[in-house]
């Protein structure tokens, strides 16, 4: 069941009155769970049994951790658990991907043999409902919390219908808490939770799925290969995606925010403009925030962090973001990506640490403002190159988008215009982005006050304390929106597939 399907705000309404008839705490627990489990049942019953397989596995390992003293017992309980929640996910989504290289490295070893590959269906939020349960048997392993009796409780932490897709990363201490009090609805939540879900519609429906259709013209469209696109037409649908994704991704998050918000329970938010960033550490501190700050907690400082050298905290950036790159898909494109982003923290830590130089570089003879604006657009240069390995269909295409991207070729630029009249209306959609880069740049302080006023206004807390006459308005332009300028077909959200 989607979130941008007519289907979803049915379910909700109807859990809603459900869950409100509902006196008693534990009730309402079960029955969000039930909910939250036929939600998930709807992409495929046999599924739903690998959801509660892996809640029973980390919801046992986490008691059997905590009630034992041997270090030795504690360890092998976390290994276990370790093992099957990722030994599960490893199956449905890296077998293929693992046989299929080692059957070229044999090929390529003039070896005869060749694995068995197999129509596996990916389970759909695999990767995010394993990360919250395996967040809980860490965080006790780690003592930073004590399991939970109840396993209705720590089932519908792990399920619970609006983060069990596509997140946001929940994590154990931080819901658990939460179901201690019973469900009660007040004006409040429920407003400010349909607002969010509200903005969350228009960012997916009407913004990510009208600018796929220009991203899509250059990088997956048959009729248009990339190989026959110009530097102009790679570097235009490299700046959409990386807003298509932006508004499709943080949509979703809007909606299971908004949705969660109904029902009194509060999600970490998962996005902080991460487009103004100044650097790349401020880039993955503002993107994805509950993917990095998992990566962060349980991955590199595990590894050892900053505190062996700079060349073991080099080391362990790279496997931290090649793992975080891998999590995202069993592509070579993903683990590019990935690496690619260590690789930007490694540079950015080592011209930054511990003479400044990239401080000290950016701020010769300029103002302050206009010093952060160059760091602003040094930083997004090389996250939007990064969105090419993120979003290439093939990995051989890669270079080549890379090579157009650095190395502009206006030589096919005016047989481009000739020959695709669907892409200029994708390059006519950034024309005023010069404009507003020379604007911004000005040392007028009336720009770039207005610019820090923009950037600090907060429409989610603007839209939810309007007058309820104002606010009506509100869902009614977002009603029209949607019917007005949502195309025909609306894809499913980017990381249902992750």
């Amino acid at each position: 069941m989607l979130f941008n399907s007519i289907q979803y705000p049915v379910f909700l309404i109807a859990v809603v009155l459900l869950t409100f008839t509902v006196r008693k705490r534990n009730y309402q627990h079960i029955l969000l769970l039930l909910a939250s489990y036929f939600f998930y049942a709807l992409s495929g019953e046999f599924f739903l049994t690998l959801l509660l397989f892996i809640s029973l596995l980390t919801f046992y390992c986490g008691e059997w951790i905590y009630s034992t003293e041997n270090l030795r017992y504690k360890r092998l309980y976390l290994t276990i658990s370790i093992i099957g929640a990722l030994g599960i996910l490893g199956y449905f989504k890296y077998y293929n991907f693992a046989v299929l290289g080692l059957n070229q490295t044999l090929a390529a070893l003039n070896f005869s043999v060749a694995l068995q590959v197999y129509n596996i269906v990916l389970p759909i939020g695999i990767s995010f409902y394993t990360f919250h349960a395996l967040s809980y048997v860490f965080d006790i392993y780690r003592g930073k919390m004590e399991p939970i009796d109840s396993f209705t409780e720590y089932a519908l932490f792990v399920s619970f219908f609006p983060h069990l897709v596509a997140g946001p990363i929940l994590r154990a201490k931080d819901f658990l808490p939460q179901l201690r009090e019973k469900v009660t609805f007040t004006g409040d939540n429920i407003k400010c939770g349909v607002t969010r879900i509200g903005l969350g519609l228009v960012k997916k429906v009407v913004i990510a799925d009208n600018l796929a259709y220009y991203v899509n013209l250059v990088y997956s469209n048959p009729d248009v290969p990339i190989q026959n696109s110009n530097s102009f037409f790679i570097i235009a649908a490299t700046i959409l995606f990386g807003l298509q994704i932006y508004f499709d991704f943080s949509g979703y998050t809007d909606i299971a925010i908004g949705s969660a918000r109904i029902f009194g329970f509060v999600f970490p938010e998962n996005f902080n403009q991460p487009y103004l960033s100044a650097s790349p550490q401020d880039f993955w501190r503002r993107w994805h925030m509950t993917l990095s700050s998992y990566i962060r907690d349980y991955i590199y400082i595990p590894l050892g962090g900053n505190r062996n050298g700079a060349a073991r905290t080099y080391l362990n950036l790279i496997i931290a973001f090649t793992l975080c790159g891998l999590w995202h898909g069993a592509a070579w494109n993903f683990v590019l990506w990935g690496a690619y982003h260590g690789l930007l923290l490694c540079v950015h830590r080592a011209i930054s640490t511990p003479r400044k130089i990239y401080d000290q570089f950016s701020a010769i003879s300029l103002p302050p403002a206009v010093s952060n604006v160059i760091k602003i657009l040094v930083t997004q240069y090389f996250i939007f190159m990064g969105w090419i390995l993120f979003r290439v269909s093939d990995i051989n295409d890669v270079w080549y988008c890379i090579n157009r991207w650095i190395f502009i070729d206006f030589s096919t630029l005016i047989a481009g215009f000739t020959k695709y009249s669907d892409i200029l209306k994708l390059n006519a959609v950034l024309l005023g982005i010069p404009i507003i880069i020379i604007l911004v740049l000005s040392r007028k302080h009336l720009t770039i006050d207005a610019v820090r006023s923009v950037a600090r206004f907060d429409l989610v807390d603007y839209l939810f304390r309007l007058r309820i006459g104002y606010w009506g308005i509100y869902l009614i332009i977002v009603i029209l929106l949607i019917f007005c300028l949502a195309p025909s077909r609306s894809p499913e959200f980017i990381y249902f597939q992750f």
